[in-house]
């Protein structure tokens, strides 16, 4: 069964609260893989790079025999280098804060209009109990 939002939510704030208070025990905590998963992002951009790397390559060898034949190849063999690595980049889940790991919901008006509603619904189920 998947934990609501507000579960979540509250999950996050007790781990920030153990990190500050013990963070000795936080850390031998951590799971073995740590809590590090590869970013959407980084895997988008990175397959573009891989895909314009390798169509730069192609469009080198399709430019003749020369030295601008083997710098543009160079070129894009380096392209698509760049995009493999950026694919295999990992980003920390939930240390950075931002709108991505869900902290930051409560500060806009959006945000605030979601956690009344949540305040709301748990309410009326706490009363019909």
């Amino acid at each position: 069964m998947a934990l609501s939002e507000r579960e979540q939510q509250v999950l996050r704030d007790l781990e920030k609260q153990l990190h500050a208070d013990d963070p000795s025990l936080a850390g031998s905590m951590r799971p073995a893989g740590g809590e590090r998963r590869p970013s959407p992002r980084h895997i988008g951009a990175g397959v573009a790079l891989l895909l314009v790397g390798l169509s730069v390559v192609i469009g080198g060898v399709a430019v003749g025999h020369g030295i601008v034949s083997i710098l543009v190849g160079l070129g894009g063999f380096a392209l698509a280098v760049w995009g493999v690595s950026l694919m295999l980049t990992t980003v920390e889940d939930g240390a950075g804060g931002g709108a991505a790991s869900g902290s930051g919901r409560g500060s806009s008006s959006w945000g605030r209009f979601m956690d009344r509603n949540a305040e709301r619904w748990d309410r009326r189920r706490d009363t019909r109990d």
